[in-house]
């Protein structure tokens, strides 16, 4: 892959993880912003090491941080790091800048988002749609804390055969069954995303008594929904039952006890949320009534809604 710059859009937590982890691996980076400069050094604090040993460290990175106005060359090379709903309108900010064959990837939540930017992308584009379980916080403009070690993987959006031997630019991080892993954290998030920012709670707090009947419930209706084979994803998400499910749920709201959700965040600080990709996109594509999602998107959505809902959940459940 040709040594060119990459081009990474969103300068939020994951967009400047990412710029730094570029910059580590030999690439230069341009970094693009939307309302407050980064500035050309990003401070990036790691509480752990690569071995997921307890270790600080501190290290510094080199960018260049633009505006889409301020770009004035080609790449060939694009990292998308935007909230799932700003996903189009950056990528159209900055489309005038893009090769005909570049390779284009994204990091954000949910579903639905990847199919509306793979319509805006030219055939002769490569999308590839990511995943990640990075824990990452933003401290100010240039400094973020590496919170927890995760995994990324990126993968074909469409399975095309002219594409199946397209190489990713950075290796050892493709997938041929990315669709079934962002299925699988969707499943996660559907769960606890809107339940820890209803109740305003952290994630580790989902697995406390008061909240097990309503767990119990909303694992069961997604497992008897991913379970069916009318769900759009029904080839990447069989193996998704209600016991699996309480398995991955569980196992992450153990890791990251502490921690809060993204949608609690967004609620707490007045941000619109991702919430019509991740409830949304299991409402408009299940085969079956899901009224536990229905309610928890409603309280996510309403904020005026939101004690009624959490009587309703707790009750309707226990």
């Amino acid at each position: 892959m040709k040594n060119t710059p990459w081009l990474v859009i969103g300068a939020g937590a994951i967009g400047l993880f990412w710029a730094c982890k570029l910059e580590k691996l030999g690439h230069k980076v341009h970094l693009v912003y939307r309302s407050e400069s980064p500035g050309n050094k990003i401070t990036l604090e790691s509480l752990t090491d690569e071995e997921g040993h307890q270790q600080i460290s501190v290290s510094k990175h080199k960018v260049k941080s633009l505006t889409p106005s301020e770009l004035s060359r080609q790449y060939d090379k694009v990292l998308l790091c935007t909230k799932s709903f700003d996903l189009t309108t950056a990528f159209a900010q900055v489309a005038d800048f893009i090769t005909d064959d570049a390779h284009v990837a994204c990091l954000c939540n949910g579903i639905g988002a990847q199919e509306a930017l793979q319509n805006a992308l030219l055939d002769s584009q490569t999308l590839w749609a990511g995943t990640t379980s990075e824990g990452v916080l933003k401290i100010e403009k240039n400094h973020i804390k590496h919170t927890g070690l995760g995994d990324t993987y990126f993968g074909l959006w469409r399975r095309d055969d002219k594409k199946e031997t397209t190489d990713f630019p950075l290796e050892n991080m493709t997938v041929i069954n990315i669709h079934q892993r962002m299925i699988e954290k969707l499943a996660v998030n559907a769960v606890i995303n809107p339940i820890t920012a209803i109740f305003n709670i952290h994630n580790g707090d989902i697995l406390n008594d008061e909240f097990k009947p309503l767990m119990e419930a909303t694992l069961a209706e997604l497992g008897t929904m991913f379970t069916h084979d009318k769900f759009g994803y029904a080839q990447e998400s069989l193996h998704l039952t209600a016991d699996n499910l309480k398995n991955r749920v569980s196992t992450i709201a153990q890791l990251t006890r502490l921690n809060r959700s993204s949608m609690h965040e967004d609620i707490r600080l007045r941000r619109q949320t991702e919430n019509d990709f991740i409830s949304g996109f299991l409402l408009d594509n299940s085969p079956i009534e899901l009224p536990i999602q229905r309610m928890l998107y409603e309280g996510v959505a309403h904020a005026e809604q939101r004690e009624d809902v959490k009587k309703k959940l707790l009750g309707m459940t226990s």
